[in-house]
Parts: structure tokens; C-alpha cells; sequence
């Protein structure tokens, strides 16, 4: 029996401190630093641990085959590398695939989730086939400009307006992204599984983080989520004023939430 891959190897920044340790898992095309505005929000009562998933930020291009199994695996490792038992994971667009799929894999490791502006069905806005189409795309133009337009539909209406900031910051991170990664990563959204079944069997808390201005994954999600979940312990939070990016967007009400969380968890 051949033993198994080993997992990616991928950049993360341990943010020490005492209680509960909080996973950060960023979406696509970006990298942890869309985490920058809320980890000081956090880490006066968490360990915070902002992870760049394979291929994106300063993670390079992994050689296994592009799954969210994988990218599962990298998150896997990082809480090895760091003694890490188990720990709060807070998953955003992507990050939230990745957050699913560890708790399918590994689901001793979470004692809690929150999942932002994602689903778990393999829907808009990422369907497969057009994931596979902007991995060649990329792949084969060695150019990010096939996603640049998610630094201007990530955020709210309200982002655009009084944050205009937000947008020029994203356009620098996509910008300075590794094709090669992001070709990497968008295979292993399209190769991503169903996580419906996950997300009504994990027996911990989980909180559902939408914005109102999302478009891409709007809070119509969150409720078929919360529907999903039945009588386990869930909580929809539907954020104002914010869109896709709430992490990014609206920080210290997303670290309101977490707090919450965290006190519940005791």
C-alpha cells in the first residue's frame, strides 16, 4: 500500500497569543493579507493563524494534483507544524470550501466553523467548468488579468463607495499573484466535492457570515445552509453594508462575531 502524498507545503503567520487558536483561509484569487484589517481585531483574545492556500500569496505552486483535499491537507499541516489540536476555522469564499473539507477530512481538528460567503454545493460563482476554463486561461497567457475583475466585484456597493481604497489593494495583490497558482487553485475549486452532507453532520458550531451586497453568494446561501444544519448549533449572520469580502470589508463587525463565538465556546 503506497503511503499517502504528502501535503503542500504553504506559507502561514502565527499570530501568538493565548485561548482559542483561529484558523484564517482567505478566497480566491488573494492571499491571507485580505486578513490584515481583522487579525489586530483578534488577536488580543484568539492565536491567530492566517494561512496563504496553495499556490497563492507566499505559498508556492504545489506538485500534488489540484483538490480541495489537498488544500484541506495544507491546513492540516500547518496545525501539525504548530502542536495545534483542534481549532476555530473561519473560511471566506474559498477559504470556506477549504474550511468543509477539513471538517470532512478531519473533523476532530474543528471545534468550531465560520463560513463566509460560500456554499456548499458546486454553484455560482465558481462552477466547475468555468473554474477549468480560467485555469487554462491563465495558465497559458502567464497573466492574472483573466480574474482582475474580482477585485471590483468582491466588495459592496457601500466598499466601493466610502473604502475605495479596498479595491486598489486587491488589484495589487491579483496583480502580483502566480499565474501558475492560480491556475492551480482555480482546478482545485472545479475539482471541489459537494460538502452538504459535512455541513449537516459536524456536531460543533458553526456560524454563517453573509453581506447584504453580496451578489456572487448572496445571503440566500447562508439560509439554505442554515436550513441544512436543522437543530446543530448555527447561528446566520447577515452583515449590512457589506459584500462578498466581509472580512476585508467590514472588520470589526466580523470580529464581533468571532468574539461571540469564542465566549460561547467557553
Amino acid at each position: 500500500m503506497s503511503a499517502p502524498a504528502p501535503a503542500p507545503v504553504v506559507h502561514h503567520v502565527d499570530h501568538g497569543g493565548g485561548g482559542h487558536v483561529v484558523v484564517l483561509l482567505h478566497a480566491f484569487p488573494l492571499d491571507s493579507v485580505m486578513f490584515d484589517r481583522l487579525v489586530p481585531l483578534l488577536a488580543g483574545t484568539a492565536r491567530v493563524v492566517a494561512i496563504d492556500l496553495p499556490g497563492l500569496g507566499r505559498s508556492p505552486v504545489p506538485s500534488q494534483a489540484p483538490t480541495m483535499d489537498a488544500v484541506a491537507h495544507a491546513v492540516t499541516g500547518v496545525l501539525d507544524d504548530l502542536d495545534v489540536e483542534r481549532a476555530v476555522v473561519l473560511g471566506i469564499s474559498t477559504g470556506g470550501y477549504a474550511a468543509l473539507q477539513l471538517a470532512a477530512q478531519a473533523p476532530d481538528r474543528v471545534s468550531a466553523l465560520v463560513l463566509g460567503s460560500t456554499t456548499t454545493r458546486r454553484i455560482e460563482p465558481d462552477v466547475p467548468d468555468e473554474r477549468r476554463d480560467v485555469a487554462d486561461e491563465v495558465e497559458s497567457s502567464q497573466s492574472t488579468e483573466a480574474v482582475a475583475d474580482s477585485a471590483d466585484e468582491g466588495l459592496g456597493d457601500t466598499a466601493h463607495r466610502e473604502q475605495p481604497e479596498l479595491v486598489e489593494g486587491l488589484r495589487r495583490t491579483i496583480s502580483a499573484a502566480d499565474p501558475d497558482g492560480v491556475a492551480w487553485m482555480a482546478r482545485a475549486i472545479a475539482a471541489r466535492a459537494d460538502t452538504t452532507t459535512t455541513l449537516r453532520e459536524l456536531d460543533r458550531p458553526v456560524v454563517l457570515l453573509f453581506g447584504a451586497e453580496d451578489e456572487a453568494t448572496p445571503p440566500e446561501r447562508g439560509e439554505e445552509m442554515l436550513a441544512v444544519r436543522g437543530d446543530r448549533p448555527t447561528r446566520l449572520v447577515v452583515l449590512g453594508s457589506t459584500g462578498h469580502l466581509t472580512a476585508l470589508e467590514s472588520p470589526q463587525q466580523v470580529a464581533d462575531v468571532v468574539g461571540d463565538l469564542l465566549r460561547d465556546l467557553g
